[in-house]
């Protein structure tokens, strides 16, 4: 058993923690604080750039931010819309008018839009903990009022010409009383504490969900008069007989979440323009509460078109932010998410092939495409550059082109919880011990006829893509099956790259080159045009393709300490592969039959099993499976 003593040791750590968070003082205590460290003084927004900002990001050869890594272990594939959540976040920060708006976040069902705020909410949560995230406000305000809010309006001009402190918002009515009944007005005495934004304890996050509209009460929102102190306080209007617990309230110095938005009555909504515009929210028998938030709303497709539509919202239409979230295009940000996913649950015991994820994000982006209007890119193709792959032909500039040319691609096909859900159900069989990414293709299928979404055009559409993922795993197989059979596939390779390149560059040159016997010989002719041959190259364009091949090599290796990476050509890579793949194909179509009888087969076999378990992630059942699968594919070849 294990000591449980460095358990203990982290539980006392983090009690310390706490108690070091516990701090109180009066106003005046607080200000000289804001005075020593004038960071303390945030808004809302500026609060939740400073959170992102902390975990640091990543930048290009220019400067610009191109990864938050605040996301990138959670969020995938979607770095356009987490840009343009960023870019609202930095406007709105400034304390422009930016920050008087609503963000909204519509897309299909599990793009990531929840995901993003719940993450928002979880980092504030945590940040809030941290010296640099630290949060006070005024002991006896339920809604955590910034203690700033208290110096009279006509100090703060002062303030911000000797300090620079900008003061924005006005106490709520309850501690405007609290102030003038318990502290005589001396707002200095007021007491202050620092605080830890919560979702659990409702301070500083607030999340509204929709429930039937008939029912629904707008209180869920404003809080409501609490009736049974109103006998104890002789008037409604009194803030003490007022339950300061709506979501806009506990949202306060935060943000506040609303789920579905658009699908909750309209007159919710219209609270939210007085607070988007004005930073105050109005309840009955109440001047205006000032609340200091971000209000940050997600939906789906459908009733985001139902509300553009309406024109009675125009005055919110106005005073929304709108970031598109389209499922993920990307194969490879595709099976980041499953991954992601399969780790949260516990399929211990289970062997997840190589390849298996990615054929599920294979269907899943390719049901995600829609057909281009250029003729020459088929949807396969379309797929490969989206996931950054180099395809012959096509260039950055059309991958972009390709990327505008639908405004809602993304915004249909296989949802991510879709594909889990059936991987789920064959990693969770009771006698399952490996899943091939067959098995996946099965699972995928299977679930067609039962998914309610799906019509007969819809489940006969992805039958076809299935098709097509089916061949290009064939491809994909067939390729690690012929590497595992060489004992160092990169070094004969490159072999092969190097007495290539030697000879094009003889030709080129109209040189000789030395043989093993010392004698000066013509270019091997044959050995080029063998290689050249496995990706049409013609006899007319042997030149210029020659040509392009000793500029690119030179520059690979310039950039590589002299060696020519043959990776950086996909064309040559190609033609290098099936070169050697040629060679070979009668011994790997004679191993990997399953009517072997020859002892010195079996043990190459046993060979290319281990290869394939040590260097390329496959257990000893998934590369007997693998095997039998390339066996059957190449007896129709």
């Amino acid at each position: 058993m294990k000591d449980a003593s460095s358990v203990f040791d982290g539980m006392n750590k983090f009690i310390k923690e706490q108690d070091k968070q516990l701090w109180s003082g009066t106003l005046k205590d607080y200000f000289e604080l804001v005075i020593k460290n004038p960071a303390i003084n945030m808004m809302a927004h500026a609060r939740i750039l400073k959170m992102i900002n902390s975990y640091g990001f990543e930048k290009n050869a220019s400067g610009d931010i191109i990864k938050y890594n605040f996301f990138k272990n959670e969020i995938f594939g979607v770095d356009g819309s987490i840009e343009e959540f960023m870019a609202y976040l930095r406007a709105a920060a400034t304390g422009s008018e930016v920050g008087r708006r609503i963000l909204l976040m519509y897309g299909p069902t599990s793009s990531g839009k929840s995901q993003l705020a719940v993450m928002l909410k979880r980092g504030m949560e945590k940040f809030s903990q941290t010296d640099d995230g630290a949060i006070y406000c005024l002991s006896d305000s339920p809604m955590n009022e910034d203690p700033m809010c208290a110096i009279p309006q006509e100090l703060r001009a002062d303030i911000f010409k000797e300090h620079g402190l900008k003061i924005e918002g006005d106490l709520s009515p309850l501690m405007s009383m609290i102030l003038r009944d318990q502290y005589g007005g001396d707002f200095l005495k007021l007491p202050v504490k620092r605080y830890l934004i919560s979702e659990k304890n409702r301070a500083s996050i607030g999340t509204f969900v929709p429930s039937d509209k008939k029912s629904q009460d707008i209180s869920e929102l404003v809080g409501s008069m609490d009736l049974s102190t109103i006998g104890k306080y002789g008037a409604e209007s009194d803030p003490r007989a007022y339950r300061w617990d709506g979501e806009l309230m506990c949202g306060a110095r935060g943000l506040v979440e609303f789920v579905e938005m658009l699908k909750v009555d309209q007159k919710f909504l219209y609270v939210l323009l007085t607070l988007a515009q004005e930073k105050n929210i109005k309840t009955a028998r109440f001047p205006l509460i000032y609340a200091d938030e971000m209000i940050i709303g997600h939906t789906n497709f459908s009733e985001y078109a139902k509300f553009l539509a309406k024109e009675e919202m125009e005055a919110l239409h106005d005073r929304i932010i709108v970031v598109k979230v389209p499922y993920n295009l990307s194969v490879i940000e595709e099976v980041k998410i499953y991954e992601k996913l399969i780790a949260q649950a516990d399929f211990k015991g289970v062997h997840i092939s190589p390849h298996a994820l990615y054929c599920a994000a294979m269907l899943s982006v390719l049901s995600r495409l829609k057909d281009s209007s250029n003729k020459t890119l088929d949807i396969v193709t379309k797929m490969k550059l989206y996931n950054g792959e180099s395809v012959d032909g096509f260039s950055e500039v059309d991958i972009l082109n390709f990327k505008n040319e639908f405004d809602d691609e993304g915004m249909n096909g296989i949802s991510p919880r879709y594909v889990i859900n059936r991987i789920s159900s064959i990693l969770s069989e009771t006698s399952a011990t490996c899943i091939t990414p067959i098995d996946v293709i099965r699972a995928l299928r299977d679930g067609f006829k039962s998914n309610a979404k799906l019509d007969t055009k819809e489940i006969d559409r992805l039958g076809t893509l299935l098709t097509k993922v089916i061949d290009e795993y064939s491809k994909i197989a067939k390729n690690d099956v012929q590497k595992a059979f060489f004992l160092n596939f990169e070094e004969e390779v490159s072999n092969l790259l190097a007495n290539y390149l030697e000879n094009v560059n003889a030709f080129l040159d109209g040189s000789k080159i030395e043989n093993e016997l010392g004698q000066l010989v013509e270019p091997h002719e044959k050995l080029m045009k063998s290689i050249e041959e496995k990706i049409q190259v013609t006899e007319s364009g042997k030149r210029s393709f020659r040509q392009e091949i000793s500029r690119k090599m030179a520059r690979s290796a310039a950039t590589n300490s002299g060696i020519s990476n043959y990776k950086d050509h996909v064309k040559l890579r190609e033609a290098l592969e099936k070169q050697l793949f040629e060679d070979r194909q009668d011994i790997i179509r004679m191993t990997v039959s399953t009517r072997i009888t020859d002892e010195v087969a079996l043990k190459k076999l046993n060979v290319v099993i281990e290869t394939l378990c040590d260097k390329y992630g496959y257990s000893a059942e998934s590369a007997n499976k693998l095997l039998r699968y390339v066996s059957s594919v190449m007896a129709r070849t």
